[in-house]
């Protein structure tokens, strides 16, 4: 639903689409995994849309740091909360992306960098307890598992690992601080991402080309 309502040729649509996510997620009333949809946002023709989006990210991520600030007991809660838990939904989200359905495609593989660009921008913008460290981490943990969805579907999990590959190019691309060690060990949802029975690390995506 989310990628058909974010392709919506009438701009009004879209908008008011990305206005109730934005209102819903500010008042924390939808999972983390919501705010994934925004790094679709990048694909937005239409340049004030792409804005609008970027500022719902800036206000979402304010909020979230400001509340786990002001909480205490939400440390309980971090894999909800915490921004960069978003993360993984993102990499997942974009690893199903209909568009997206050859892992070797130059063109496609450009798209993709640019949505996980959109969301990594306003992340990184501030290195928050070692919070680059921390998002290269997942990505690197997430090549560690399968696709929870397809575990045994060679494709899908290719293409899962692409996303991860592209995501820790642009991470390393834009940050030397995400090469320190990360404190916390991420915890990835189960809902998504599977243990496989080998452990299988590869780089699969021809990053220098993209």
């Amino acid at each position: 639903m989310s990628f058909s309502l974010n392709k919506d040729e009438c701009y009004q649509v879209r908008q008011i689409f990305a206005q109730k996510l934005h209102k819903a997620l500010v008042k924390l009333l939808l999972p983390l995994e919501y705010m994934a949809i925004f790094a679709l946002c990048a694909k937005d023709p239409v340049k004030e849309r792409r804005a609008h989006a970027r500022q719902c990210l800036l206000k979402n991520i304010s909020i979230r740091r400001e509340y786990i600030k002001q909480n205490p007991t939400a440390n309980e809660k971090l894999l909800s909360l915490l921004p960069e838990y978003v993360v993984p939904y993102m990499i997942h989200l974009l690893a199903h992306d209909p568009d997206f359905t050859k892992p070797q495609d130059v063109d496609q593989l450009r798209d993709i960098k640019e949505c996980l660009w959109f969301m990594l921008e306003v992340l990184m913008t501030k290195n928050e307890n070692n919070s680059h460290a921390f998002m290269k981490k997942m990505a690197e943990n997430i090549k560690l598992t399968r696709d929870a969805q397809s575990p045994d579907e060679p494709k899908t999990n290719e293409k899962l690992y692409t996303v991860c590959d592209v995501a820790l190019c642009v991470i390393n691309s834009k940050s030397t601080l995400c090469n320190a060690d990360s404190s916390k060990d991420p915890v990835l949802p189960t809902k998504f991402f599977a243990q496989p029975e080998k452990v299988i690390f590869i780089l699969l995506t021809p990053i220098n080309h993209i």
